[in-house]
């Protein structure tokens, strides 16, 4: 079989239906940056990623979709972080995890203070992907501001591990 060169082909490849799948590339939000995150990596390396996602101005995900979140690297690239479904919650309505996670306060402020329609979801985990979660590296299309996309969008481009220059773990897709 020949190596997907497509997230779409990617998800074809195993099965899942990329046309009914939401991909996210989550970079830090200028207003969210503190001396703890200055980057989407110290979300990372602080373990509140998978909290940064499901902060979202607006319902710009819609209930009970399956997500693909990645996280901004540079020159457009992402990596993948998670496959959940995401699960819309009354608006303004914050999730217990979240609104207790003392690492991820500056985060919840931060993002109360600056959206003008605040939305959080709840998330389940989502099998199929574990294997490329933390390895899949895909090139983001521009603009770079158009941050959830179909995932079955043949814009959004696989990177093969030998054009992998950040240091990020790979394997063969």
């Amino acid at each position: 079989m020949p190596k997907a060169t497509t997230l779409a082909d990617l998800l074809r490849s195993r099965g899942l239906a990329a046309d009914d799948l939401i991909a996210i590339r989550n970079e830090l939000h200028p207003d969210c940056v503190s001396n703890d995150f200055r980057s989407i990596a110290d979300l990372e390396d602080a373990n509140v990623l998978h909290i940064y996602d499901r902060m979202q101005d607006g319902p710009r995900i819609a209930h009970d979709r399956c997500v693909l979140s990645f996280m901004a690297l540079p020159d457009g690239r992402a990596k993948l972080t998670s496959c959940r479904r995401f699960s819309m919650r009354p608006q303004g309505v914050a999730p217990g995890d979240i609104v207790y996670d003392y690492d991820a306060a500056h985060l919840l402020h931060s993002f109360i203070a600056r959206a003008t329609t605040p939305v959080f979801y709840d998330v389940c985990d989502e099998p199929g992907l574990d294997d490329l979660i933390g390895h899949l590296v895909v090139q983001w299309p521009a603009p770079l501001s158009d941050d959830i996309r179909n995932a079955g969008d043949a814009a959004i481009t696989v990177i093969p591990e030998a054009a992998k220059t950040d240091g990020a773990s790979a394997r063969t897709i």
